[in-house]
């Protein structure tokens, strides 16, 4: 996770110190979103039909690959904002097979009972990676250039490889075989003939599309509004961090003690769109790094809810294609990029980070009327 933040960090900086245009920046948001809009559903069959460990071991392998030669191209100052939207494109590609992979590994490796506290629990190399990354490859982006920032992804896809092929997990069996299509269209239909799981992933939807495509609009209100440059930029992003990893220890200390996951889960996506709305409007860091970290506090504490009821409730057999679905959800968020590029473009950032906000708490006020979703 440290890697992908690093990753993602350096990518829309390197575009936007390049080409100084927000166009571009959504541009990056595309390239990064169309390989998951097109791979990631298929991510999820081969996981039900596979060794999951053996396919986790070969996306780390071409996601390391694929960094490395990014790396490569910057050290010799042969790279262009044609290589970077290349090579983010094919990263992406890799990752909508990585993560449902991983993600299906989670209930063979504690057992269902234990899941609450193990989702929020593994949801911290999430949060931790976003808090440290993006300060960390801020400061050494502003010191030595964004090769830094690439090597500090590279260096840290390459570790997780390491600790990827130690890994031991229970034996399970495979989906039977059948055509791919087939069992692809059975995962669909068994999330759509299900509201609570449908409304669920509708959240995930609008948290990547509207809420947090704001990540991609940060190097802006860093050197623009702010005018904190490469530093602040990554301040920013540590801010969201360090509220996010705060909510997953509650979560993760209190999870067996809710009683309304469901109340919880839209009061907080609620409350994450207030927030984005308030930050839209910061006129300084004093008030934009709190409102990020209460974003990331609410972000974190509703979808880790959202996520232990589908690892749950799903049938093991079919656990692979509705966590692509919901990994989909979550990788939404490069297109979200480009559709806020396009709105900060057309009006300014201000208004894009602010239109996504209302859009999410609004998702999650009319769902509020759901019985079914209140008193799950």
């Amino acid at each position: 996770m440290l890697g992908h933040r690093a990753e993602y960090v350096t990518f829309a900086w390197m575009v936007w110190e390049v080409t100084r245009d927000p166009l571009h920046l959504g541009y990056l948001g595309l390239a990064q979103g169309i390989p998951l809009v097109l791979f990631q559903l298929w991510g999820g069959v081969p996981a039900d039909r596979m060794n999951r460990l053996r396919l986790l071991l070969a996306t780390q392998v071409l996601t390391t690959a694929t960094l490395l030669v990014a790396l490569g191209l910057s050290a010799l100052s042969l790279i262009r904002v044609e290589h970077l939207l290349a090579l983010a494109a094919l990263s992406n590609t890799f990752r909508a097979f990585d993560e449902p992979t991983r993600m299906s590994m989670v209930p063979q490796m504690v057992g269902r009972e234990r899941l609450p506290n193990a989702v929020a629990l593994g949801s911290i190399p999430w949060q931790a990676g976003r808090m440290i990354g993006p300060s960390i490859t801020g400061i050494l982006i502003a010191a030595f250039g964004g090769t830094a920032g690439l090597a500090i992804a590279a260096v840290a896809s390459g570790m997780a490889l390491v600790m990827y092929s130690r890994l031991r997990v229970a034996a399970r069996t495979p989906s039977p075989g059948g055509h791919m299509g087939a069992q692809l269209v059975e995962g669909l239909s068994f999330v759509c003939h299900n509201f609570v799981f449908a409304a669920l992933i509708c959240l995930a939807l609008f948290n990547a599309v509207f809420g947090l495509s704001y990540v991609t609009l940060l190097p802006i209100f860093a050197d623009v509004y702010f005018q904190a440059g490469s530093t602040g930029f990554g301040l920013l992003n540590a801010a969201h961090g360090l509220g996010a990893l705060t909510g997953t220890l509650i979560v993760a200390s209190v999870a067996a003690r809710f009683r309304h996951r469901g109340l919880v889960i839209l009061v907080g996506a609620a409350g994450m769109g207030l927030g984005l709305a308030i930050f839209s409007q910061s006129q300084g860091l004093w008030l934009a790094l709190p409102m990020l970290a209460g974003v990331g506090f609410s972000n974190t504490f509703y979808l880790t809810q959202v996520s232990t009821h589908l690892q749950q409730a799903v049938p093991d057999h079919l656990r692979g294609r509705v966590m692509s679905l919901y990994a989909l959800c979550w990788n939404l968020l490069p297109l979200g990029g480009l559709l806020g590029g396009v709105l900060a473009a057309a009006v300014d950032a201000r208004f894009a980070v602010l239109l996504g906000g209302a859009m999410v708490a609004a998702n999650a006020l009319g769902l509020l009327a759901s019985r079914r979703l209140r008193s799950l």
